[in-house]
């Protein structure tokens, strides 16, 4: 079926001409406006040749074609004798619940990590001079390196006040400003004082409270700040906004955050304290056996942020953590002793290579390519490392194992369990338990028996055109997908199947987010291809890889390229963003054009384009995933900067 037959089957099941009101596409879909809903014959249209889905979606009518929508809409437009027009849509869905408070946590304190892991290194690095008696804690070399290593923590309102000002959507410096009044000398040398008798405002009492290091307390005062914003800047002349908005919405705020918020926030904390050593104390073993096996599904679902308040408040008032941060560590290993099982007794070449890379990344602490690019895949190895890991955390918790500082949980975060005094007791409890998980983990592994994977079998299914009704977990037709108006390429013959990997690198900076939570199912369906959705925090697009500009959409929301090794790459900037017609974007790039890796590609108003109800969520597709066996997001949670290496494809 050519896209001219294909074109007039779509408009004969979508219930003929006279029930098609408006028609236009966007970068992989034709969109519709229909009379009735009743007359789109919707199974037969997602059965047809050439269409990966189709679905309904607000007002629309939506058929997923791929690659060749322009093509399709040229035949479709001609036939229907009118042109092009948009509908704007409603917006999308936002997270709620637990979900919603998990977004939050992820936000906050995701972008502060390189600060704080930066500095955790430096102290555990300190630790092991001092043990090794390389450093003298009364030199100036290690003052001043003990300084760096603790400005993270001691000024980690500062840092906290930004990342929430940015979840929050409110100024930035109005958030500075906010967390330096909790530093500020007043309050903090009446703390150091002693002062008994509080300050007073409007007769009101000011608690003392040390609020260096603090986490809950600037969170709950951003959070404040944002909504206290919105509501002064109603009500202040344009003209005088930038004198007076600033000013009255700190003089309301400051006083709530000191009598109330902060207060609040800083007991937050210490039960926060108490119910982690009540935990420990009662359960004993139990909690480690439980979080270790289970922190790889924690890591997935992202659950693993709602410790991250407990955790930074654990190491600022106790100066160390005994539960995310350890158990992590075990289940790290736990995936490591896995794969690396993997890589000695597989016989499959490609994932013999993946397993090893792979293995060597969760021995630093990363586990998104182990999990998966070997262990999911797999499932027996799976398995293997949540007993691993339930093995580890079981001894770690048994003996108390403490974590002095904030790092990746990898090999390199081990001079962070040396005790601050020197003692190594507790590291060598650490090494005992690194090797538990590891060495459990490898053993079963070893011992289960799981289904080679057949990676001639699996090219073969890539290129044979096998697809689900529903165009969302079966590989596309490559025959389909390669077609021209007349003739079908011919059916592809593997010569011989050998491992490939390709890179494709981050074109944005903003916070990763699974296509499967994208409210589009074109995306969540994955029926355009696999990949993973950025939420971005600045407007600006670079190219993930060297290669060349295949399409710029008329709308310029989106862009699409090929790498010179072949990988087709969808940059689709906002859900529902071609209704935009092209306003707030500015492309940098045209199609043919060459372009190298970092090179900006496309500009955008994040602010205009949020006012005007555009989710900005932006997904990151690679198109033709089904010329290869995966494609493997290096990690799937958290803020990624541009450039940083995003995804693998596998063949």
């Amino acid at each position: 079926m050519n896209n001219r037959e294909l074109s007039k089957e779509i408009i004969r099941l979508t219930g003929g001409q006279e029930n098609i009101t408006q028609a236009w596409h966007c970068i992989t879909r034709l969109r519709f406006n229909v009379r009735e809903e009743n007359k789109v014959q919707l199974e037969q249209i997602r059965a047809l040749d050439g269409v990966l889905g189709a679905q309904f979606q607000s007002d629309q009518f939506q058929v997923v074609i791929g690659n060749k929508v322009a093509a399709v809409y040229e035949e479709l437009e001609d036939q229907l004798k009118q042109d092009g027009s948009v509908k704007v849509e409603a917006e999308p869905q936002r997270s709620r619940g637990i979900n919603a408070v998990l977004d939050t946590i992820s936000g906050i304190f995701t972008p502060i990590l390189p600060a704080i892991v930066g500095t955790g290194m430096l102290k555990g690095i300190l630790a092991l001079l001092v043990t090794l008696g390389a450093i003298q804690e009364t030199s100036g070399e290690y003052q001043i390196l003990a300084s760096i290593a603790n400005a993270a923590f001691y000024f980690l309102p500062f840092l906290l006040a930004v990342s929430s000002a940015r979840k929050f959507k409110v100024n930035e410096y109005i958030a500075l400003t906010l967390a330096g009044t909790l530093l500020y000398p007043t309050i903090l040398n009446a703390y150091l004082e002693n002062h008994l008798e509080p300050i007073r405002f409007l007769s009101l009492p000011v608690s003392i409270v040390n609020y260096t290091q603090s986490v809950i307390p600037i969170i709950l005062g951003v959070w404040l700040l944002s909504y206290v914003h919105r509501w002064v800047d109603r009500f202040i002349p344009g003209p005088v906004k930038v004198i007076f908005t600033s000013m009255i919405v700190l003089v309301i705020t400051v006083p709530i955050l000191l009598i109330a918020i902060g207060p609040l926030g800083n007991y937050i904390g210490i039960y926060l304290e108490i119910g982690t050593s009540w935990l420990f104390a009662h359960s004993g073993p139990l909690t480690g056996i439980v979080l270790g096996g289970l922190m790889p599904l924690i890591v997935m679902t992202g659950m693993h942020y709602a410790f991250f308040p407990g955790t930074l408040q654990n190491l600022s008032k106790l100066g160390y953590d005994v539960l995310l941060l350890p158990i992590n560590l075990v289940a790290n290993m736990s995936q490591a002793g896995a794969v690396m099982a993997v890589f000695l007794k597989t016989k499959d070449k490609s994932m013999k290579s993946i397993a090893l890379s792979s293995g060597i990344s969760a021995f630093l602490g990363i586990t998104e390519p182990a999990l998966y690019g070997v262990t999911l895949k797999l499932k027996k190895p799976f398995y293997a490392s949540i007993i691993g890991g339930a093995a580890g955390g079981g001894f770690i918790t048994a003996v108390g194992l403490k974590c002095f500082g904030f790092a990746v949980p990898g090999l390199l975060s081990l001079p962070l369990y040396i005790g601050p005094n020197g003692g190594m007791t507790n590291f060598w409890y650490a090494l005992i338990g690194v090797s538990i998980s590891f060495v459990v983990s490898f053993t079963v592994t070893l011992l289960l028996k799981w289904d080679e994977p057949n990676t001639l079998q699996a090219a073969a299914a890539s290129s044979s055109g096998q697809e689900n009704a529903a165009g969302s977990e079966a590989p596309t037709s490559t025959a389909s997908a390669k077609q021209s108006d007349q003739e079908v390429s011919p059916p592809v013959t593997v010569h011989s199947i050998e491992e490939k990997k390709g890179e494709v690198f981050s074109p944005l900076t903003g916070e990763l987010v699974l296509l499967k939570e994208l409210p589009d199912p074109t995306f969540s369906e994955e029926m355009t291809g696999k990949g993973i959705a950025i939420y971005p925090q600045e407007g600006r697009v670079t190219a993930p890889f060297d290669g060349t500009v295949t399409m710029v959409a008329k709308s310029k929301h989106a862009i699409m390229l090929t790498s010179f090794n072949g990988i087709d790459i969808l940059i689709h900037v906002g859900l529902n963003s071609v209704s935009l017609k092209g306003k707030f974007f500015d492309t940098k790039v045209v199609t043919g054009q060459r372009v190298s890796k970092g090179e900006l590609l496309l500009e955008f108003d994040i602010e205009a384009i949020q006012a005007a109800g555009i989710d900005l969520v932006t997904p990151v597709i690679v198109t033709n995933t089904p010329d290869y066996l995966d494609v493997v997001p290096v990690q799937v949670k958290g803020v990624i900067p541009m450039n940083e290496l995003l995804l693998l494809t596998v063949r």
